[in-house]
């Protein structure tokens, strides 16, 4: 196919802006809104051309200089909006949520969702963490959650509050070379290109030997192999399938690796097993997950922290492991609506697709006296974590391994007395409707569901809210800078009639 001149329309969802031409769809990378673009087809699916830009003919004020080249066009695709400012990447996954709830979830979700943002739909960028990355920050009180912009306005700064959406994640995963240097794989194909940084990594990965003197791990790197990085809370671990290795590529005893999650305190998870990648996520969503829950009015506007005020600490405390301080959100603008704590206990928890247990340790803590947590996961070594994260929490629980599906919500409804809570964290696949429909039949009083792609969500929303839910709060955050992912919490309520 040959290159064709576009013009670009709206960005839709994977990371792609909408082009029409000829009467035929275009979905195209590395373009902005607005600009006039040449672009080389590279892929045809049903009636949609998938092309990249070639050639920028009219540029949108929103571009800027990649801030890593490897991850643009021709490149590996590990970073597809590192051509667009910070702050108007969270303008764009406004507008893909918005697109992806009306079209996928109906006019009904849609509309739910909106009144449940205030009106207008926004996504919260969250502070890379690291020292010295954001001065305004600091001034705010080392507030994780540093600003916000929606879909119909945004900051004047090229970059948002003093970020520039570098140096966030905790692990990254790296194939190997034939020559045993750490690589990645090009979008939409298997050639490997060898990198030598990835400035998106925690600098305890992206300035580590890994990159600054690669032949000191000949023995550990091995032609066709993969490793995953991760910036522990020991430091630097590398896992090759095997074995962990630190910073001088050496082997390390422990098994697992350890991450600090402020105010919830250490937790244990598989070299290969999941965990939210941005250094600041786990502590970000535990808090909000946590003030859902606890919420006694989260159908009202008063569970919500008045506009421009920062939540502080919060009551976060009484959640914590540690004796620093946990709470540490501040927000700015006037589209900010983050939920603040309450002192509602459950008699009844089931939290599905529970990992190693970031969300169960301070979700015991909220069970009513006698009350019960269950949790359900799919994968074997998660749950063997979950249970070494959970040793010494008290309270009822009941952690199982098991895939999620209805017959499982099923063998689970023999058991409740009261209508529970519900926590969820599916894959990017989300939980699907046979899921949805047998949690709905569950009649659990509130649904918490953490999403991780915005399509997913959509479609199961639908399937909730065509069975009695009310969508009472949806925080959508910029979890993942430079890429098109975006993290959302959604928190349904069950309508009486």
């Amino acid at each position: 196919m040959n290159e064709v001149s576009l013009q670009l329309l709206r960005p839709v969802h994977g990371g792609y802006c909408l082009a029409h031409r000829d009467g035929q769809t275009y979905m195209v990378r590395f373009g902005l809104p607005g600009e006039q673009v040449k672009a080389v087809p590279v892929a045809k699916k049903g009636k949609v051309i998938f092309a990249e830009v070639s050639e920028v003919l009219e540029t949108s004020p929103q571009r800027q200089v990649p801030v890593w080249e490897l991850g643009g066009s021709e490149g590996t695709g590990g970073a597809d909006l590192c051509h667009v400012k910070l702050s108007y990447q969270r303008i764009w996954k406004a507008q893909v949520l918005a697109d992806c709830l009306r079209r996928l979830g109906g006019e009904e979700v849609f509309a739910q969702a909106l009144d449940a943002c205030g009106g207008e739909l926004s996504c919260l960028g969250v502070s890379s963490g690291r020292a010295g990355a954001s001065d305004a920050g600091d001034k705010r009180g080392g507030g994780a959650v540093e600003t916000a912009t929606s879909a119909a306005g945004g900051e004047d700064a090229d970059n948002a509050g003093g970020e520039d959406g570098l140096g966030y994640r905790l692990r990254a995963d790296f194939e190997v070379s034939p020559a045993g240097r750490v690589a990645m794989t090009k979008f939409r194909g298997e050639e490997l290109v060898e990198i030598d940084s990835f400035p998106l990594a925690d600098p305890l990965i992206s300035e580590s030997s890994l990159f600054g003197n690669p032949d000191s791990w000949s023995e550990v790197l091995k032609p066709g192999g993969r490793i995953r990085a991760w910036a522990s809370a020991d430091g630097l671990r590398v896992w090759n399938g095997r074995a962990l290795f630190d910073e001088s590529a050496q082997p390390v005893a422990e098994k697992n690796v350890r991450l600090a999650v402020r105010g919830f305190g250490d937790y244990l998870v598989a070299p290969s097993g999941f965990w939210q990648a941005h250094r600041q996520a786990a502590q970000v969503l535990c808090e909000q997950v946590i003030a859902a829950a606890s919420s006694t009015r989260v159908m009202d506007r008063a569970a919500l922290s008045p506009s421009g005020e920062g939540v502080g600490n919060g009551g976060y405390g009484e959640f914590a492991d540690s004796d620093e301080a946990s709470g540490s959100i501040n927000t700015i603008g006037s589209n900010d609506r983050l939920l603040i704590p309450g002192d509602r206990r459950w008699e009844a928890i089931l939290e599905l697709y529970s990992g190693a247990g970031l969300f169960s340790r301070p979700l015991a803590k909220i069970l009513d006296r006698g009350g019960r947590l269950s949790t359900l996961e799919g994968s074997k070594p998660a749950v063997k974590m979950a249970r070494k994260n959970l040793s010494g929490v008290p309270g009822s629980l009941q952690i199982r391994a098991g895939r999620v599906d209805a017959r499982a919500l099923a063998d689970y409804a023999d058991k409740i007395k009261a209508p529970p809570l519900v926590v969820m964290d599916p894959p990017r696949s989300g939980a699907g409707r046979q899921v949805m429909a047998a949690l709905a039949s569950l009649e659990p009083e509130r649904i918490i569901y953490v999403a991780c792609d915005p399509a997913a969500l959509a479609r199961d929303l639908k399937v909730a809210v065509s069975r009695g839910y009310q969508i009472a709060s949806l925080q959508t955050f910029d979890l993942f800078p430079h890429t098109h992912h975006v993290e959302c919490i959604a928190v349904m309520s069950k309508l009486h009639r």
